[in-house]
């Protein structure tokens, strides 16, 4: 996959890595609560990951914690996965440039 570059203000660059690091490990909780049948939890999930990303600038969390939220109203663990990979491939392919 090509890189995305995502261009973000230089005040968030200390915040950056932990972010996207957290975002990894939202991944792993994503796909546990999916195999677990978890809506709840995958809810809570969406919600907060689609939260974030705006926050940070990158709009495609933010679609992809939204997505998630919808998949998790719809008791859909197969949709769920999908997002935990479309989150996967974003966090492989993202190129952070500061200006």
């Amino acid at each position: 996959m090509p890189k995305i570059v995502v261009r973000i203000d230089p005040d968030l660059s200390d915040l950056i890595p932990g972010f996207l690091a957290r975002k990894r490990q939202d991944v792993d909780a994503i796909r546990v609560a999916a195999a677990a049948g978890n809506h709840t939890a995958l809810s809570d999930l969406g919600h907060k990951i689609k939260g974030e990303g705006g926050s940070y600038g990158l709009d495609r969390i933010s679609e992809i914690g939204a997505n998630l939220e919808l998949a998790a109203k719809a008791q859909d663990a197969v949709e769920a996965q999908r997002q935990a990979e479309a989150l996967t491939e974003f966090l492989d392919a993202v190129e952070i440039l500061y200006d």
